[in-house]
């Protein structure tokens, strides 16, 4: 059985372990994760650290000198979300553009292509005419954050005219599961609104939802995310497209406030996202074979049911 190296960029934030445990299920995966800890932890690779098939180092994604020995590059590393990314604009292109533009270089210095599988963003959609959306619809960013992922998407595009990149890009709709919220970085990178709420209810909080509560979100477990980046990775042609990873349903904000408390209070509305996120998500399934598995409210039945114990 050849063995798959692959490097998992951000490997110790929310998805990038969940996408790392996935990765070592199987026996046939030798991995190497970094992370710059910024907004990731430690403890999230904790359970993984004896494997010998994982090695890890802390590091950013600049640091790195070379992708030789890499078949595979999962890159998961970013900064924040939508709100922080209005604040902290430099900090955000660093992570958020120019990183990713560090990988494409290295690859045409050393003239190596690894697959890519990048995490891209529903967010590059703002709030789209077409319900459900597909991936060609019309771009429009709401957020810098928005903008740095679909910056990255048109690089991978155009430099591909040129050189022989091999990338899926895949456009992550709403994430949650385990390890979403880390009470010592609110900022986490990725961090789910449910994972928010869970973490307020788990201290006796009230829920804290924006604005009317009506605006939609199209939610997806991290499990799902993390098949959805075996499946890009392991397609057996280079396709050089994008795909939308998500559910192919869609919840309020003030309904899921209502699945996990009876506690909650309406704060203002935030600028820069979306009225709705709801994936179509056909192309993933026709052409990568994937299929979403878990479901939120079963999910949220467990998780509140501990947490009431």
């Amino acid at each position: 059985m050849a063995i798959k190296n692959a490097l998992v960029t951000g490997v110790a934030g929310f998805i990038g372990s969940n996408l790392l445990d996935y990765l070592l299920e199987k026996t046939d995966w030798q991995v190497h994760g970094i992370d710059n800890l910024s907004t990731g932890n430690r403890k999230n690779i904790a359970g993984q650290m004896n494997d010998r098939r994982f090695t890890f180092s802390v590091m950013s994604v600049s640091d790195l000198a070379s992708l030789q020995g890499y078949d595979y590059v999962f890159h998961l590393a970013a900064l924040p979300r939508i709100q922080p990314s209005f604040e902290y604009i430099n900090e955000h292109i660093e992570a958020n553009l120019n990183q990713s533009i560090h990988l494409i270089e290295l690859m045409i210095k050393e003239e190596h292509f690894p697959r890519l599988v990048y995490s891209g963003s529903s967010a590059i959609y703002g709030t789209p005419q077409q319900i459900p959306t597909p991936e060609n619809e019309k771009v429009d960013c709401l957020s810098p954050y928005a903008f740095q992922k679909y910056e990255v998407e048109r690089y991978l595009d155009l430099i591909s005219t040129r050189y022989p990149l091999d990338y899926v890009t895949l456009r992550y709709f709403n994430p949650y599961g385990p390890r979403s919220f880390n009470p010592d970085n609110p900022f986490n990178a990725y961090s789910s609104v449910v994972g928010i709420f869970l973490n307020r209810l788990k201290k006796g909080d009230p829920l804290l939802v924006t604005g009317t509560g009506a605006q939609r979100r199209d939610f997806i477990h991290v499990q799902d995310l993390a098949k959805a980046n075996y499946c890009a990775a392991i397609h057996p042609e280079r396709i050089n497209t994008a795909f939308n990873i998500g559910f192919g349903s869609t919840l309020s904000i003030l309904d899921l406030a209502k699945m996990i408390s009876d506690e909650y209070e309406m704060i203002p509305e935030r600028e820069g996202e979306a009225e709705i996120t709801f994936a179509d998500t056909t192309k993933a399934r026709e052409v990568l074979g994937w299929e979403p598995e878990y479901q939120l409210e079963t999910y949220l039945k467990k998780e509140v049911a501990t947490i009431n114990e």
